[in-house]
């Protein structure tokens, strides 16, 4: 066995192609060992391993920079760490793969209901009581109490406690993970809502429908076989919170440690 190879050589031994090579190169991914007396680039037997893991992890969809920073690590310990961070990525990208061709196979695309990447968020909820559509007046109070706390709120949330004629909720605001709470009164708990994929269903008719609305979501889901991991949040926009969409949270995308 040869112990240096040309770029030819070397092509053939790895099944990687010359101009593969010349890239590895550009990049300082993999370097040859030197020059034969001619010119062409020289590769050493050892490099074999290295190529083929570098031609892995870009087939895995690891960034260059990533790849670069391993493979000038010579401690095993944050190697490994950077292996267990790409294996994190990949299965969240597996996963949204799998949601992906989940709702596009079962003709979802046909409904109403849509998917929805929500990123995590922390939300401060309040118990609140009144009619059915009345309750806009509330959000308005509690939005002026947290913006004269100075906290910027990203979404507004209702969730459905109990009643029918009055009705108990909790109206919820979306804010950062890092925004400070304190002084704020009268909150009934904060809830630290991770990144999750929600089903969600647009919903255009008069508030004292809402109820058909929750029926049609959770039908659907139950048809579909997805599992919700939390309830059906609704989730008003705009300045009138007259947009609507229900939620419903089916997969959760950040996991504990173990």
């Amino acid at each position: 066995m040869h112990n240096y190879m040309t770029i030819q050589e070397f092509s053939n031994r790895t099944g990687i192609s010359k101009s593969t090579l010349r890239f590895y190169e550009s990049k300082n991914l993999l370097l040859p060992v030197g020059r034969s007396g001619n010119g062409y680039r020289v590769y050493a037997t050892h490099q074999i391993a290295i190529v083929k893991l570098i031609t892995t992890l870009r087939i895995a969809d690891v960034p260059i920079k990533d790849i670069q920073h391993y493979l000038l690590e010579n401690d095993e310990v944050a190697r490994q760490t950077m292996m267990d961070n790409w294996i994190r990525t990949l299965r969240k990208k597996r996963e949204l793969i799998d949601v992906s061709l989940r709702f596009l196979e079962s003709d979802s695309i046909r409904e109403d209901i849509y998917l929805i990447d929500k990123n995590k968020e922390k939300i401060i909820w309040f118990i609140e009581q009144s009619t059915m559509g009345k309750f806009g007046e509330h959000f308005a109070k509690r939005a002026n109490e947290l913006k004269q706390n100075n906290i910027q709120i990203n979404s507004y949330y209702v969730n459905y406690l109990s009643g029918q004629d009055v009705i108990k909720v909790q109206i919820g605001f979306g804010v950062t993970e890092h925004t400070n709470i304190d002084g704020l009164a009268d909150v009934d708990f904060i809830e630290h809502m991770p990144a999750c994929i929600c089903l969600a269903l647009p919903f255009k008719e008069h508030l004292t429908e809402i109820k058909e609305g929750y029926q049609k979501l959770l039908q659907y889901a139950l048809e579909h076989s997805w599992v919700p991991t939390r309830s059906i949040l609704e989730w008003y926009r705009g300045e009138d919170f007259t947009q609507l969409d229900l939620l419903l949270p089916v997969i959760q995308l950040e996991r504990s440690e173990r």
